[in-house]
């Protein structure tokens, strides 16, 4: 049954894939041809079957191989302009494939994370805060999907200009007017400034983080914060004055909120289990202002920490269907997804033999996960449970 479900998703995605495809195709034959509805429609009905399924097949592996190109030069673009202002490269990833640099070498590892499709991320100069400009490192991605347009448009326009046939391949046509599409999109998308559920895109950013000094710091410290425990520190080893208590926080503000959980993890670490579910509890008085992802996060903690300091009842109230859910699919990728599977076949269904399998699992595949330091928390606070 699983197996014909993941068929017929894959049988609706390709189907609905070739469909944008062939869309983005026509539109942008419409804005940069002569051709009017009528005259496309007629062409597409002299089309035979054959020609039809190569026309359909060719948009659809446009579409997906422009969008993953978009995404790489949005994130190459972060990256060359971080570099070229003094930021320090971490990582860069792509969906979930990730490379990262430790300890001098260059490694391969997955990690997933809601919402992005790809991130750089990149660690600040070692310089006082109001010293480090934030501008170009948020600017670089929308500057090279701008740039990328440009030259597909250049190169469509050039093999559709009048002449004793097309310049290029049909196929690579029809690639470079999605790829027109696609970047102009994302370079809009990410340059126009925008607060989606608190959280900046790269154009908000761009304007605004410069006037707001706390917002600045807390970026500062949060790709710091990255950056450290990619390498192996735990997160109850970064300073303790990052991690002011008690603090007022706007949950509304992305970057506070997610500020917040970097908080979590750090007393969560040391033990400090009053102060982890002070700060758990007044994120959900106002979950309603958070993203879902940070809501399905803040809850699978507080499950955790409820089932660590003996509120098994109020515990049982969290584990939902969706929370469940949102745990077992980044369990692959985060090992702090593991850390609260292990509590709940420890705490709650009272599965030692299943808690202990999840345990020795962890071991056995740490060096797989990007964040090394959250690893070591992770271990740590399973075998204090167990103890």
């Amino acid at each position: 049954m699983d197996t014909l479900k993941y068929i017929v998703k894959l049988l609706l995605g390709l189907i609905a894939g070739s469909a944008i495809g062939l869309l983005i195709g026509g539109a942008a034959a419409l804005l940069f041809t002569d051709a009017d509805w009528h005259q496309l429609l007629h062409k597409f009905a002299q089309i035979d079957i054959i020609e039809l399924c190569t026309l359909v097949v060719t948009a659809f592996l446009s579409a997906i191989a422009a969008g993953i190109l978009a995404i790489i030069l949005h994130e190459g673009g972060h990256l060359i302009f971080g570099l070229l202002t003094g930021y320090r490269f971490v990582s860069f990833r792509v969906f979930s494939l990730t490379l990262l640099r430790n300890d001098g070498h260059f490694r391969w590892k997955r990690f997933s994370l809601g919402g992005t499709g790809g991130q750089c991320l990149m660690r600040p100069p070692a310089r006082p805060v109001e010293q480090i400009d934030t501008r170009w490192y948020n600017a670089g991605g929308v500057l090279v999907n701008l740039l990328t347009a440009c030259i597909s448009i250049g190169l469509y326009l050039y093999s559709t200009a009048p002449a004793e046939g097309n310049r290029l391949p049909a196929w690579l046509e029809m690639f470079c007017l999605i790829s027109f599409i696609i970047n102009i999109f994302i370079a809009l998308f990410n340059g126009i400034p925008l607060r989606l559920g608190g959280i900046g895109n790269d154009g908000y950013n761009l304007f605004h983080l410069e006037t707001r000094p706390t917002d600045k710091l807390l970026l500062y410290r949060m790709l710091e914060a990255n950056a450290l425990i990619q390498s192996g520190t735990q997160p109850k080893d970064l300073p303790a004055e990052w991690f002011p208590h008690p603090s007022t926080t706007d949950w509304a503000d992305g970057l506070q909120a997610n500020w917040q959980m970097m908080a979590v993890a750090h007393f969560e670490n040391q033990h400090d289990w009053d102060t982890a579910y002070e700060l758990l509890a007044d994120a959900m008085d106002h979950r309603t202002k958070l993203l879902g992802l940070f809501q399905n996060e803040l809850t699978a903690e507080m499950f955790f920490v409820c089932l660590a300091t003996g509120r098994t009842d109020e515990a049982r109230h969290y584990w939902t269907d969706d929370i469940a859910t949102y745990v077992r699919k980044y369990a692959k990728t985060q090992s702090s997804k593991q850390r609260i599977l292990f509590a709940k076949a420890l705490l709650l269904d009272a599965d030692p033999a299943s808690a202990h399998t999840l345990l020795d699992a962890l071991k056995e595949r740490k060096e797989q996960y990007l964040l090394q330091g959250e690893v070591a928390m992770d271990l740590e606070l399973m075998q204090w449970l167990l103890a």
